[in-house]
């Protein structure tokens, strides 16, 4: 019996043993929570003449199981003056658009994730369209609701007509016809100001946060030789929102120097054989590319006879005549074209 009972001990001692090694636990399971998708993080509405543009980011996934094959937008339409049974009160959202991501069928990879991205043509002017997003892997998880979001589909205001812009030194001044009308010639009285956007070097921006309450603007962030591209937007407001109608034409700006380079100064010649040499101290500026030289015999006009830019500050004049006196000055030319005053006049004898 001792022996049985020694036997038996043993034997537990050894499944304890075998089933402690292969069922040891390393660290904590990962929560299932952890495993839904991630809930996107901003939603975008973007009202437009066809409908209402809803774009979010779809995130990557480490694995197949947990790429975002589903996608649902829960959306709704309010007046603009909220629920009538309970204006402030949160919407609730029954209906919604159902997607599906497949790889090569769609613009978005569920593996590699991007930006999704749904126009709403169904949206109605006039009304608040609210949305609400959720996201299903390929496993079924469903990721959390993601906050509610909602803009007003607003009839868009009309163009801003007569678009003048005017190229300056460093600066562009534009200024065009206020807008009091939508796009359908139906007076507004929400017109809550405008937007200009601006296309150069550094790409397409907006250059104001806050709509402009005058038909103008001076920028003046702007660089000479540069090409620039404008175009405005009438506003209308809504709450907090300012919600930009349809935009004007582009008109095009090229700001440029307009400060004209200092005169050469201490003008002076020397007859010689072949001619008569000048000399002269150059312009100061830095952005001088060169310059006219004239000329005039005694009683005679002004002519230049440089044929191209002098670009160094000695001149020899060639197609002269014996004892003949004559008279010169010069005058900068900078890169913007710019013309100084001229130097003073000199006046000499050709003697050879």
């Amino acid at each position: 019996m001792a022996k049985r009972l020694r036997a038996v001990a043993l034997l537990l001692v050894i499944s304890a043993a075998v089933f402690s090694v292969a069922c040891g636990v390393k660290s904590n399971p990962t929560p299932s929570s952890r495993l839904i998708p991630a809930t996107p993080p901003q939603v975008v509405l973007k009202p437009t003449g066809e409908g209402m543009l809803i774009s979010f980011n779809i995130p990557a996934a480490p694995n197949p199981p947990r790429a975002v094959e589903g996608i649902k937008i829960y959306y709704g339409y309010l007046p603009l003056t909220g629920d009538p049974a309970c204006p402030p009160c949160p919407p609730r959202l029954r209906k919604f658009y159902d997607f599906t991501l497949q790889k090569g069928k769609s613009k978005v990879d569920p593996m590699e994730g991007g930006r999704f991205s749904y126009l709403d043509t169904a949206a109605p002017q006039n009304m608040e369209a609210i949305y609400q997003v959720i996201l299903i892997d390929a496993s079924g998880r469903v990721s959390k609701p993601s906050p509610l979001v909602r803009m007003p589909r607003l009839a868009p205001a009309a163009a801003p007509l007569n678009l003048k812009v005017t190229s300056g030194d460093n600066e562009v001044i534009l200024a065009w016809e206020e807008v009091k009308v939508s796009a359908k010639g139906d007076k507004l009285t929400d017109i809550s100001g405008y937007v200009v956007v601006r296309k150069g070097p550094e790409g397409t921006k907006q250059l104001n946060e806050r709509p402009l309450t005058m038909a103008m603007l001076k920028d003046q962030t702007v660089v000479n030789g540069k090409d620039y591209s404008y175009q405005i937007f009438a506003t209308r407001s809504y709450r907090d929102k300012h919600l930009p109608g349809q935009g004007s034409n582009w008109a095009k700006a090229a700001p440029k120097d307009m400060k004209p380079p200092a005169a050469p100064s201490d003008l002076a010649g020397a007859s010689a054989k072949d001619g008569i040499y000048l000399r002269y101290t150059p312009s100061p500026d830095r952005d001088v590319a060169g310059y006219h030289v004239y000329r005039k015999a005694k009683g005679g006009q002004w002519t230049k006879i440089s044929e191209s830019l002098v670009v160094e500050n000695v001149f020899t004049d060639k197609n002269v005549k014996p004892e003949k006196i004559y008279y010169y000055r010069v005058q900068a030319v900078d890169e913007a074209d710019n013309l100084s005053q001229f130097s003073e006049v000199m006046d000499i004898v050709h003697l050879p």
